[in-house]
């Protein structure tokens, strides 16, 4: 359907809305990082709620999607249960799937809650189901599902359960350009049904066609909302400037032996792998080397084996051992820790994300990228707590050294994660997402800073991505990688 048959086919649709909803009304709210003075989402309008990372949106978020709000509010009016999806949602559910994972118990890989099992009444939504084109993965496990796939399983969910009120965050980070579409289609759909739509995101880029009306936060407040053909160009240009600019200042590059300024050496050799979970196979007999200041560039879409291929050379993946791998000179397999081959690498990964639940400082956060541990169990010395302290101060984050890793925000934490693998100066870079969560200036800046460490030789950067605008000159090689066939 055509931007134009969208909006056609949705103005006939108004008066039902206007039946079947109930306005969203904010009257003067306020935190140490938003005020409100009013804000107003009628029946049959999708809003898209735009701002930077620290604008004050994550706040606002949470007004609206009538989480708990640390601050004052005169009024507020919200659709009865509206249904959320947001960053911490995903991780709820994340978490709780891996408290379940019985695969340390079978012969196979656990597939995880049946897709089916978090819906409810589903002969009433097959129609729906079917449209946003999820019949045939309901009796796969959630962990047999593609990134896509759960964000659509997860939309679905409370739509399923009688809720007529999404509030969705960044719905579209870490999806590839074809999930994304699907993704967009599926959100129309249910907005064509009726469903109130209010979606928060970065990037203005991210701003779906069908949107009816946009509201911009900058500094703390809402200082545009309306009909989103109708923005003035001075507003959306009013949140384009970055939260941080880290330098390479005083970042440590890998040693060095007299040879190795004469000629590159080997990182990475990796040859006819194959690797898959759980019987599936994701990619078959792939060959890369990379060597010293080859910056590597992975793209793909979701299900392509991108994110597998990282793991096999940072050994979290079975397939190191039963692969020709080898890093930094040492074949796998001979004898050498796990340890060993990660104190030369700095990782940022969605996995590493998920899975640094640990309490903790932010501080002590990126002190763990000097142990390659997650949390800090090793006395540090001065000298590196001031390094740590330097990195949160290029980061804007230095007043917030001793407030918990969790307690940021998601962007906040990615970008601490960012610091934690840069502080060692490892010879590998590897980065699996690193700028999801992230506005477009903070992307850019991630993006900038890497051009700076390439330029100056500190480290080789394996760089994972589905955005064709993180393509930049400083990329070598690039390996693009498909699913496999069937």
């Amino acid at each position: 359907m055509g931007v134009d048959e969208t909006r056609i086919f949705l103005s006939c649709h108004l008066t039902r809305f206007l039946i079947q909803l109930g306005a969203m009304k904010i009257i003067r709210a306020r935190t140490d990082h938003i005020f409100i003075e009013q804000f107003q989402a009628l029946p049959g309008q999708a809003w898209v709620l735009l701002g930077t990372n620290r604008s004050g949106i994550d706040d606002f978020f949470a007004l609206v999607a009538g989480r708990p709000f640390s601050g004052k509010v005169e009024e507020r009016s919200l659709p009865d249960r509206p249904g959320v999806l947001s960053f911490k949602d995903q991780q709820a559910v994340y978490e709780s799937e891996l408290k379940k994972d019985q695969t340390d118990f079978l012969d196979r890989l656990d597939p995880g809650t049946p897709a089916r099992d978090f819906l409810k009444h589903l002969a009433r939504h097959a129609d729906l189901i079917e449209a946003l084109d999820m019949t045939d993965s309901l009796d796969k496990g959630y962990r047999q599902l593609s990134t896509g796939q759960t964000r659509k399983l997860l939309l679905l969910a409370p739509i399923t359960k009688g809720m007529t009120c999404l509030v969705i965050q960044a719905p579209f980070d870490g999806l590839d350009p074809g999930s994304c579409k699907e993704l967009d289609r599926a959100m129309c759909h249910l907005f064509s049904k009726g469903i109130q739509i209010l979606m928060f995101v970065y990037n203005p880029a991210d701003m779906p066609s069908w949107t009816t009306h946009l509201g911009i936060v900058a500094d703390g407040r809402l200082i545009y909302q309306g009909p989103a053909e109708q923005v003035p160009e001075h507003f959306l240009n009013q949140a384009k400037t970055p939260d941080f600019q880290a330098t390479v200042q005083d970042f440590s590059p890998p040693e060095q032996t007299s040879s190795d300024t004469q000629e590159k050496k080997e990182l990475v050799r990796l040859h006819h792998c194959t690797a898959g979970y759980g019987g599936n196979t994701v990619f078959t007999d792939l060959t890369l080397v990379v060597d010293q200041g080859d910056h590597t560039l992975i793209t793909g879409p979701n299900g392509s084996g991108k994110s597998t291929l990282l793991q096999v050379i940072t050994g979290d993946h079975p397939a190191c051992y039963t692969s020709n791998l080898t890093l930094f000179g040492i074949r796998r397999g001979t004898g050498e820790s796990i340890w060993e081959i990660k104190q030369h690498m700095g990782i940022v990964s969605p996995d590493l994300h998920r899975n640094f639940r640990v309490p903790g400082s932010v501080l002590a956060c990126i002190l763990s990228g000097l142990f390659d541990s997650i949390g800090l169990y090793t006395p540090v010395t001065d000298s590196q707590k001031k390094r740590a302290m330097t990195w949160l101060a290029r980061l804007n984050l230095a007043s917030a050294a001793t407030v918990p890793f969790r307690d940021l925000t998601y962007a906040d934490q990615r970008l601490v994660l960012i610091a934690r693998a840069l502080i060692k100066g490892p010879r590998i870079l590897i980065l699996d997402e690193p700028t999801q969560g992230l506005d477009q200036p903070n992307r850019i800046a991630v993006l900038d800073f890497l051009a700076e460490v390439a330029k100056d030789g500190l480290s080789t950067i394996l760089y994972v991505s589905h955005r064709e605008d993180e393509c930049r000159d400083f990329f070598v090689q690039h390996i693009r990688m498909t699913p496999p066939a069937g």
